[in-house]
């Protein structure tokens, strides 16, 4: 009886074991004929009806993954591409600030002019220095965002501190064009966020809305602490962005089509995305183009 037993199990063992290796065997050379499918780009309908059903779906679900890594590399592709057209007309425009720079030193060292040009030469030359200031700035942005070196180290900070950070680095652009920014009263709180990148985040949202508002014009930020997130709205009253806009104006290079006018290449932005998301938040946009209550950002971080 138990002869019996055991020859029955191991039999059945046998078999179980003969089965698996014909099924393993089988799904390996699906797996190997989809592979030379891949290797041989050779996905046609017409070849696929004839295979076994097994092997069809497989060589459909890898040539969803091979036509999506393809989409992915074309879209890499074009952006480095991008970049590169960036970097080229950034340089072609430093040009003409630093040719202006060098000759009117040249008639300043000449020392043949009267005191009138000369200022009109030393007001011009500042005016170079500027715009070379901004194309660097420009640049040490990309260059951030390029190499990943965006490395924030939240702790628990005031945010009150790091609002006034932000004016402060753009008062003298906001005086300029006597643009009034206030903050409205609010309690002071810690939150866990990256000072520094904070900090910039701000400086790009208020520097969009200097830039993009009229003179004599108003910028007001607000705090208000939510359940989880605290809100910080900056809101001025410029020209504001088309509805049509909103998706996209947080992506790298893109610029509104009302903005074309005005210097800027799409980074600001997008690294103000980068930013907030890094450390748990979000960023919102309304807008009223052609109104009086211009464009509001709302900066959402986390609460601790």
């Amino acid at each position: 009886m138990w002869i019996i037993v055991i020859t029955v199990s191991l039999i059945a063992c046998i078999l179980t074991a003969w089965l698996c290796h014909r099924y393993v065997s089988r799904a390996v050379a699906s797996v190997e004929a989809v592979l030379e499918r891949i290797l041989a780009r050779d996905f046609s309908s017409a070849t696929l009806l004839n295979e076994d059903d097994r092997i069809s779906k497989l060589a459909h679900k890898a040539n969803r993954v091979t036509n999506m890594l393809i989409t992915e590399a074309a879209h890499a592709k074009a952006e480095k591409n991008t970049v590169q057209g960036f970097i080229s007309d950034m340089s072609h425009q430093m040009k003409t600030p630093l040719a202006g720079i060098a000759m009117y030193s040249e008639l300043l060292l000449d020392g043949n002019l009267n005191a009138e040009d000369a200022l009109e030469f030393i007001s011009r030359m500042k005016i170079s220095v500027g715009k070379l200031q901004w194309m660097m700035d420009s640049l040490i942005k990309l260059s951030h965002l390029e190499v990943g070196t965006i490395s924030l180290n939240p702790s628990l900070e005031d945010i009150g501190q790091t609002i006034s950070e932000a004016i402060i680095t753009v008062l003298a652009e906001a005086e300029r064009r006597r643009i009034e920014i206030s903050v409205s009263n609010f309690e002071d709180t810690q939150l866990l966020h990256d000072r520094k990148w904070t900090t910039e985040a701000l400086v790009n949202i208020l520097d969009n809305a200097i830039k993009y508002s009229a003179n004599n014009g108003k910028i007001t930020i607000a705090v208000e602490p939510l359940q989880y997130y605290t809100k910080i709205s900056i809101a001025d009253n410029g020209i504001g962005i088309p509805k049509s806009d909103w998706p996209q104006i947080f992506k790298r290079f893109y610029r509104g089509q009302n903005v074309k006018d005005k210097e800027g290449v799409g980074l600001g932005l997008f690294l103000v995305r980068t930013i907030v998301e890094s450390q748990g938040g979000y960023v919102l946009v309304d807008s009223n183009p052609g109104g009086t209550c211009g464009t509001v950002f709302s900066v959402f971080l986390q609460n601790c």
